[in-house]
């Protein structure tokens, strides 16, 4: 008996320490985060694994990288033939590729030398994949430079870390799905970081490099450079300069060729749908995501940053508020709601004199994101995703599978997602509405750890739900 209080009494004051995460916390989290990662296979990420070999192939045997484009597109049809997955048409700008192909090196190698298809492989898949646990770790790393760099102290910048690792978005948007968006964050991060310290082309290095990656953060650029800059000829200058990556990596590409016109096509629906959500305005619609974001721009031009304090109190709002804005504001595919989570993290231990209340709005609010992409997307984050990957190994694929699909019709998340949705709006909208730049407070007595790992469970539970499905079928199935 005296045992038992004592190991409870132990618990209890582990539980409510108030060090950093240690290495427990870390092992739980790379435990949890490892069932979806290893258990699902989304086509996109498939689709990565073919582009990382290819890179190789084509200089090999494609007729050199300015070909990579066509070389990609010859390849998709050969998949397509063959019923091999992951086809899918090459879309992005080329310093995607080039990190992929860095990454993919070792894979070409031995799927070269033993002749293994590179997505007929759990291991070689995973290999793939893996790319995106070190993208974690650098993301994790530079969100604790930045709040030590607001003066956030070492033990809240810690935590910032874990609390991006641990969000649910991570565990479903990369466990799950396992986007490449993740892999442009390092240079969004480094780019703020250096906007906090008024290095200016080092700013704007850090977000060509960003933007060449996927055009999202742009939207946090474009106030940024407004808030401290209100000449419009050094404005545009500047703008031009963030797209000069992009520019210089399309220019060994012939373009007018095939895959030129795919390209160009997807982008084109792309921008359809960016432009799509419109709001009546006198006689005509106005796309709803230019008023929004304009009137950010122009509220950050219209700002007078007085000192330090205020600028570094804008450099943790403005890329939540324009992540957010941008995202609600169109049709978007569900996955790159992940360009939230590192300034979420950051800006719960900034303000962390109201951590609680953040902190609970922020987790619920991401688990009705969750549920309402469960219920609306369903097919990204699909059980049948599991195949060929370690629960199929482990238990072989059920002749009954219940889909995510059927879950969501049976539950009535197909019906009510849009409600899920509101729910997620209104909370990080209060997180929003309790951090504007001026009402922000550091606080040095914040009770962290059973928020977070509360958080944590809750996080992984809702990412388990797609492999929970494919393990029942096969009890139901008994």
């Amino acid at each position: 008996m005296r045992f038992m209080k004592k190991l409870f009494c132990t618990v209890q004051c582990a539980f409510y320490s108030r060090k950093a995460p240690g290495y427990f916390e870390y092992l739980a989290l790379l435990f949890l985060f490892l069932v979806p990662f290893m258990t699902m296979m989304y086509g996109d990420t498939q689709a990565f694994v073919h582009y990382g070999v290819n890179f190789w192939k084509c200089m090999t045997q494609g007729g050199g990288l300015h070909n990579f484009y066509e070389y990609g597109n010859e390849m998709l049809a050969f998949y397509r033939e063959n019923g091999i997955p992951g086809a899918y048409e090459v879309i992005y700008d080329f310093p995607v590729y080039i990190v992929l192909g860095i990454w993919g090196f070792p894979l070409w190698i031995v799927c070269g030398r033993f002749g293994i298809e590179e997505t007929s492989n759990m291991w070689t898949m995973l290999y793939s994949k893996s790319i995106y646990l070190v993208a974690l770790a650098i993301v994790a790393y530079l969100i604790y430079k930045i709040c030590k760099n607001i003066g956030v102290e070492d033990l809240m910048g810690r935590w910032a870390a874990f609390l991006f690792l641990s969000s649910v978005l991570v565990f479903v948007e990369i466990g799950i799905a396992g986007q490449l968006d993740v892999l442009g964050m390092p240079f969004t991060l480094l780019a703020i970081f250096f906007f906090q310290k008024k290095q200016r082309w080092r700013f704007l290095l850090f977000f060509s490099i960003a933007v060449s990656f996927k055009q999202f953060p742009l939207f946090i650029f474009l106030p940024l450079i407004m808030l401290i800059e209100k000449n419009v000829l050094k404005i545009v200058r500047d703008t031009i300069a963030v797209f000069a990556v992009t520019a210089l990596s399309g220019l060994p590409f012939p373009r007018g060729t095939e895959a030129m016109q795919v390209k160009d096509e997807v982008r084109g629906h792309f921008m359809e749908a960016f432009l799509g959500v419109k709001a009546p305005l006198y006689n005509s619609a106005v796309p709803v995501i230019v008023l929004l974001i304009g009137g950010i721009c122009v509220w950050c031009y219209l700002r007078q940053i007085k000192d330090d304090k205020e600028l570094e109190q804008y450099s943790v709002f403005i890329p939540v508020l324009s992540m957010f804005v941008l995202l609600i504001s169109f049709d978007s595919n569900p996955y790159w709601f992940i360009h939230l989570a590192p300034f979420m993290a950051i800006l719960m231990v900034y303000n962390s004199s109201r951590f609680s209340q953040l902190i609970l709005f922020e987790t619920v609010g991401m688990l009705c994101l969750i549920l309402n992409q469960f219920g609306a997307n369903y097919w990204v984050y699909e059980s049948y995703w599991a195949k060929g990957m370690l629960l199929d190994k482990l238990l072989g694929y059920p002749e009954n599978l219940i889909t995510l699909e059927r879950f969501c019709a049976s539950t009535n998340l197909d019906e009510y997602y849009g409600v899920f949705f509101a729910g997620f709006v209104l909370c990080i909208g209060a997180c929003l509405a309790i951090s504007i730049p001026g009402k922000m407070k550091k606080s040095e007595t914040v009770l962290v750890r059973p928020y977070v790992l509360l958080r944590l469970v809750l996080n992984a539970g809702i990412s388990w739900i797609p492999g929970f499905l494919f393990v029942i079928s096969h009890v139901i199935s008994l």
